[in-house]
């Protein structure tokens, strides 16, 4: 029952005193799709992804924002974000989808622009709103050993249970879990003149003084822009065999999880002012329902319908479960 009302309350957009309001978002698509490291071809491995219905594997920087619809309850937020999904490898060795049920994006305000000498943040000053076209990403899904990056650290897990304590882990958990929700939280500094990079993170930072989360920016990226933070709740009730789930790229350990974003807000103006205007309500617009699981791409990999012979993208097991030291 406590989950349930742990639900119902992240359901809904919230602006709160501390500096953050969140949007929910259901499920858009699953498809071996990422059109900022793999535009307009098949992706390496399968993501679950969210918000506008302008998704396509190769996106203009008009495609997100002109979308039609977005499955975010905030209906001027047409943004795509997509993580790899998670998988459960079965006793036959065949791999099936973990349920993805949906997810919240946080936008929050704990960033502060570079200016010499400074070392902490005046909460009276808000960071701006992430420029139009912006596309960035976080984490590494090559990565399985822990390495303590604040990229590292952007990435985590959390074990919700029905009445133990949640428990937070970077790589995924060792115990069976009612839910998992997999968090990436992306850098908010930005160079200031790039939309995007040759790596896709080399135009943004992590901020210079604080850690992944908070603090100022570096010189080279002295541009604070509101942090988002992404959480992705799958429904582990039925795989309690927590040492079989592994994700898309074939990862066993979790600390390849990684997340991507591609800017599709259709009022910037309004995201910008969102922290001085919004009591609740001026962003809480809900968006008619607008699911479309499975997407109009088809992946002859991808099956949606039951167990899969191999990962999409014939992405090999790698890592070792006994690699998840949290």
């Amino acid at each position: 029952m406590a989950l349930k009302f742990l639900f119902l309350a992240i359901a809904f957009p919230l602006v709160q005193s501390q500096g953050e309001f969140t949007t929910h978002c259901a499920p858009l698509t699953i498809e071996r799709s990422d059109p900022i490291v793999n535009p307009g071809t098949a992706g390496g491995h399968t993501h679950t992804v969210i918000g506008g219905t302008g998704f396509s594997r190769q996106m203009s920087p008009s495609a997100a924002p002109n979308s039609i619809n977005t499955t975010c309850s905030i209906e001027m937020d047409h943004s795509n974000y997509w993580q790899p999904l998670l998988y459960h490898i079965r006793s036959d060795g065949q791999f099936e989808m973990i349920p993805f049920e949906g997810s919240v994006a946080y936008y929050l305000q704990r960033t502060r622009d570079y200016s010499p000498n400074k070392t902490s943040c005046d909460p009276s000053v808000y960071p701006q709103a992430p420029p139009e076209g912006l596309r960035m990403v976080t984490g590494n899904p090559f990565l399985r050993a822990y390495n303590d990056t604040p990229d590292m650290r952007a990435q985590s897990h959390m074990c919700l249970k029905e009445s133990d304590p949640s428990s937070y882990t970077q790589a995924l958990p060792t115990e069976p879990c009612l839910k998992l929700r997999a968090q990436t939280f992306f850098p908010s500094c930005w160079d200031g003149e790039n939309l995007d990079s040759d790596d896709h993170k080399s135009h943004m930072a992590f901020p210079a003084i604080g850690d992944y989360n908070t603090g100022v920016c570096p010189e080279s990226h002295p541009v604070a822009i509101l942090s988002i933070f992404l959480k992705f709740f799958y429904d582990t009730s039925g795989f309690p065999d927590w040492q079989n789930w592994i994700y898309a790229m074939g990862d066993l350990t979790g600390y390849g999880l990684h997340g991507d974003f591609v800017n599709g807000w259709k009022d910037l103006d309004a995201l910008a002012n969102a922290f001085e205007t919004c009591s609740g309500g001026d962003l809480s617009l809900h968006s008619p329902g607008c699911s479309i699981t499975g997407g109009t791409i088809r992946d002859v990999d991808v099956r949606l319908d039951g167990p899969l012979a191999k990962l999409p993208g014939k992405n090999e097991i790698s890592g070792d479960v006994a690699d998840r030291v949290n």
